[in-house]
C-alpha cells in the first residue's frame, strides 16, 4: 500500500510523532504549510475553522492509497491547516488515518477541549474513509502530577519516547499498515 504521512505541526511534537510514523511505514513524509500568518492568525483560523488555505505540496495526496495525518488540537479544534488540508484533498484521499500529540489525557477526550470531537468531526468529513483515529497525548511521556505548563513545554524526541506511548504508536502503526 502506498502511504503518505502529512502533517502540520507548530511545537515540534506532531512533526516528530509523524516523522516516526512515516519511518515505521516506510513512507513518504509531507509538511504542510500555512499559506499565511503566525501563531496568532492560526489560532483565530482554527476558532472561525477559516483562513487562507495551505501551500502547495511537493507530493499529490491522490496519488496514495492511504494518508495519515498528523496534526495538534487547539481550544478542542483541530488547528486550522491541518483542516484546510482535508477540506482541499479530502475528496481525493481514499483511506485517512489520523495521530496527534495533544496535551489533553484519555479521560478529558470527552470534555469540551477533547479530542472525542474531533475523531468524530473528521468521520463526517470523511465518512466511510476514516480508517483509525488516535491521540498520543505529551502526558503519556511525563511522570504523574506535572503541572499544565510542564505540558505544554513537554516535547517528543527518540530520549522519552517509551513506555505506554510505544505501545499506542505501535497499535496505531499495525493499523495504518492494515
Amino acid at each position: 500500500m502506498k502511504t503518505l504521512v502529512a502533517y502540520y505541526s507548530k511545537s515540534g511534537n506532531n512533526e516528530y510523532l509523524a516523522r516516526r510514523l512515516a519511518s515505521e511505514l516506510g513512507c513518504d513524509c509531507e509538511r504542510i504549510v500555512p499559506r499565511f500568518g503566525g501563531m496568532f492568525f492560526q489560532l483565530l483560523f482554527t476558532a472561525f475553522k477559516k483562513g487562507f488555505g495551505i501551500g502547495r505540496l511537493s507530493r499529490d495526496p491522490a496519488g496514495y492509497n492511504r494518508v495519515v495525518l498528523c496534526g495538534p488540537l487547539w481550544m478542542g479544534h483541530l488547528a486550522y491547516p491541518a483542516l484546510a488540508f482535508i477540506k482541499k484533498h479530502g475528496e481525493k484521499i481514499p483511506s485517512l488515518c489520523f495521530a496527534t500529540c495533544c496535551g489533553g489525557d484519555d479521560a478529558q477526550k470527552d470534555s469540551q477541549f477533547g479530542y472525542g470531537a474531533i475523531f468524530t468531526m473528521l468521520e463526517g468529513l470523511m465518512p466511510g474513509k476514516l480508517i483509525a483515529a488516535e491521540a498520543f497525548p505529551i502526558g503519556l511521556i511525563l511522570p504523574e502530577g506535572v503541572s499544565s505548563e510542564e505540558v505544554m513545554k513537554a516535547r517528543l524526541s527518540d530520549a522519552n519516547f517509551s513506555g505506554a506511548i510505544t505501545e499506542r504508536f505501535a497499535r496505531f502503526a499495525g493499523k495504518a499498515k492494515a
